[in-house]
């Protein structure tokens, strides 16, 4: 969110306004009450150097600027030393003769405008040196009995502090005691800092419930108040999707946010423009459609305490034991009972056709509501309760609510009691113009606002005298007067981005059709379109957020897709083996079609694929070669089951050499003969050699036995025991001795 850096330098005022302040200044301390024709802001204007920041003076009226008569004034008074060190000086409080007489001259004088005001001094005081980068702080007080705070009318007083040049101007609200009570209804956002992913993570959530936490801030400022409640539904959506593993600080925020009393109803999903959604073209805002990539079937296994203690889920389907059972997304978004069919645009940016765009979407029963700032009223009209082209349009005081989110937004407690008095002041002139009509007020969406500012700033619309606490549906349920508004502020490069989210949104709900549950994808990019879209990014901020998302929407769809290489067939049939790249976390369903340029390939057509979650899967791909060689062109392309093509298409070469799966066969079988071949040549040589052996005559040698057998090695020839045993049985032709034969023949 775009914002003034820490320590930028504030405005200087030029030389001739300077001098006219110190002149003012020094009449004051010496008693004169002189008309103040020209008086310094408390912010001073622009330093050529960016490395320098003067001093600022800031002046708090006590009691939120509330002035009883019979009281004393009390204003505190502190100078916040710049990069330059504030010396030590007098201070001076002067208080003005005559009110200011409505929301412009308010706005005048706090902006440093102090023509036509007459001031008196009534208190005087000194402030210490502060160094550089610290505050020095003094009160200054006028006695109740002082003649210049006595018989005093209602109204709003100018009050000026004056400090060795610088001026911190303030008021204070001297109090109607008299008349009827005024109504007062605040709405006051329950929202998170805005994101660029769909929901907010585990740890964030459990940073933002701890006790000291903004989110716990925010209930604990509307703890025990009247205020309407405008719910990002987005947050308790955040919780209960975590199941049985949401941070216990998470659940416990939820069950107190669900126990509140309070008014409320429904903000967009992640605070969404919904008037730059309607710009443009859209009919009606835009809604989540599904959170079920948010949820983790193991923490839905049994009754998740973050969903069932802090909602009233429709009922359940039956499940096997076991299984996961997940909330509806209507019970994801319950905020509890909550009025239907509220709408709070941007500030400013909602005119005719918004609202009558958005008066549609109600019924007799549940009306439309549209919430509009008095700023887009024409002739500034203030009464709450109002209408545009019969659609109820509450109007909210846009000068209190800023002076209230003003105050919401300030640490420093001088700082935070110097914006309590201005919305004091407006809160004044606002009873003032309405009469009897309530007074309706926002405090506007932020992030940076502590528990003490928070509870400080609602504890003064609570407490301001004359008025009484109202809600929203009060105020919308009273006769309504018609009204007209002036032309929107239409941020035309906002627009432009919406539109583009949109085309993109379009072209993921395409892509996930390889998915068998699209939602897990369409519905993750819904939930993070509506968050980049979020009221409170604004500027460069909003643009690098749009930007970032288009970027991962990109990454999304380039997230499947082919992984090839040329390829060589050296058959005249054989797969193709491309791979399937899925870098998404769910396996997915494809189809790849591939189609070739030359009549001499046949493949097929289209081969389904089921890849795996991020991984790379392979596939096969029939081919067959219908000439003896060449070369061919393949392409290759992805496509959903619902034909929608997936990733970008991918040419494959392919050289087809066919005849050398007929030469292998050639080759194959000759080495097969020629082995054979060999092995009979061998055996018959074999053969042979043995018949010459036992045909030649037997000669003893000297290691022969003295039976005269002769002992030979069986391994000589290299031939086996058995091998010999054979040919000695087959190949002799000479009939064999028996056993008894041989034994007579060698018997003497």
């Amino acid at each position: 969110m775009t914002s003034q850096p820490s320590g930028a330098p504030v405005p200087r005022r030029s030389l001739t306004r300077r001098l006219l302040a110190t002149l003012a200044a020094g009449a004051i301390v010496a008693g004169i009450a002189l008309p103040v024709t020209t008086a310094s802001a408390a912010t001073p204007s622009p330093s050529p150097s960016a490395s320098t920041s003067p001093s600022v003076l800031t002046a708090a009226p006590a009691a939120n600027g509330i002035l009883r008569p019979g009281e004393a004034l009390s204003v505190v008074v502190s100078v916040a030393a710049g990069t330059s060190p504030a010396s030590a000086g007098p201070v001076a409080l002067s208080l003005g003769a005559a009110p200011l007489a409505d929301d412009a001259a308010i706005d005048r004088w706090l902006s440093g405008d102090a023509a036509g005001v007459t001031l008196q001094q009534v208190a005087t005081g000194t402030l210490d040196a502060a160094a550089s980068g610290s505050q020095s702080t003094t009160t200054l007080t006028a006695l109740g009995n002082d003649p210049a705070l006595a018989n005093r009318g209602a109204g709003v007083y100018p009050v000026l502090a004056t400090s060795g040049g610088l001026t911190a101007p303030s008021v204070v609200v001297v109090p109607a005691e008299t008349g009827a009570q005024t109504p007062i209804a605040l709405v006051v956002p329950i929202t998170a800092a805005p994101l660029t992913r769909g929901l907010l993570t585990a740890n964030e959530l459990a940073e933002l419930t701890a006790v000291d936490g903004a989110l716990s801030a925010q209930l604990d400022a509307v703890d025990g108040t009247a205020t309407t409640l405008a719910v990002d539904p987005a947050i308790p959506a955040a919780i209960r999707v975590l199941g049985s593993a949401a941070p216990p600080t998470a659940v416990s925020w939820l069950q107190r946010l669900m126990a509140l009393p309070n008014d409320r109803f429904a903000l967009q999903f992640g605070d969404s423009d919904v008037a730059a959604q309607l710009h443009a073209g859209l009919t009606a805002p835009l809604t989540p459609t599904s959170l079920q990539n948010y949820m983790t079937a193991a923490d839905f296994v049994q009754p998740a305490p973050a969903v069932s203690a802090v909602s009233t889920p429709e009922p359940a389907p039956s499940t096997t034991p076991g299984q996961p059972t997940y909330p509806s997304l209507s019970t994801l978004l319950d905020i509890g009972v909550a009025t239907p069919h509220v709408y709070w645009p941007a500030t400013g940016s909602a005119g005719s056709d918004t609202v009558a765009a958005l008066g549609a979407l109600g019924s007799t029963d549940d009306p439309t509501h549209v919430l509009i700032p008095s700023t887009s009223v024409s002739g500034g009209g203030r009464q709450s309760s109002a209408r545009v082209g019969g659609v109820s349009t509450p109007v909210y005081d846009a000068e209190v609510s800023r002076a209230l989110a003003d105050a919401a937004g300030q640490n420093d407690s001088t700082r935070r009691g110097a914006s309590l008095a201005a919305a004091q002041a407006y809160l004044s002139i606002a009873r003032a113009a309405t009469g009897d009509q309530p007074v309706l007020a926002v405090l506007d969406r932020g992030t940076d606002r502590s528990r003490v500012s928070l509870r400080a700033t609602l504890g003064l619309a609570a407490t301001a005298p004359g008025f009484t606490a109202s809600t929203l549906r009060t105020v919308a349920a009273l006769p309504a007067s018609e009204v007209s508004l002036t032309t929107p502020t239409v941020d035309a490069a906002r627009v432009e981005e919406v539109r583009n989210l949109l085309g993109d949104e379009q072209s993921i709900d395409r892509f996930a059709s390889i998915l068998d549950q699209p939602e897990l994808l369409t519905g993750r990019e819904r939930a993070e379109v509506l968050q980049v879209t979020n009221v409170s990014w604004t500027g460069d901020a909003a643009r690098q957020a749009v930007s970032d998302h288009r970027d991962a929407t990109r990454t999304t769809l380039d997230s499947v897709g082919i992984l090839s290489s040329d390829f060589r067939l050296v058959s005249s049939s054989a797969p193709l083996r491309p791979w399937v790249r899925n870098d998404l976390p769910w396996p997915i369903t494809v189809v790849m079609a591939v189609r070739t340029n030359d009549v001499r390939l046949r493949v097929q057509d289209h081969t389904t694929i089921d890849a795996q979650a991020s991984a790379n899967t392979r596939v096969e791909v029939p081919v067959e070669a219908r000439i003896a060689n060449g070369e061919v062109s393949v392409d290759l392309q992805l496509f959903s089951p619902t034909g929608v093509p997936i990733g970008s298409p991918q040419a494959v070469d392919v050289e087809v050499r066919a005849e050398w799966e007929n030469i292998g066969i050639v080759v194959v079988i000759a080495l097969i003969v020629g082995f054979l071949s060999l092995g009979v040549v061998r055996t018959v040589a074999r053969r042979r050699r043995l018949r010459a052996e036992e045909a030649a005559p037997q000669t003893p040698h000297d290691d022969e036995p003295a039976d005269g057998i002769v002992l030979k090695d069986p391994d000589a020839d290299g031939r086996s025991p058995a091998e010999d045993a054979e040919d000695f049985e087959h190949d002799d032709q000479t009939p064999r001795a028996t056993a008894s034969e041989t034994e007579q023949e060698t018997r003497p």
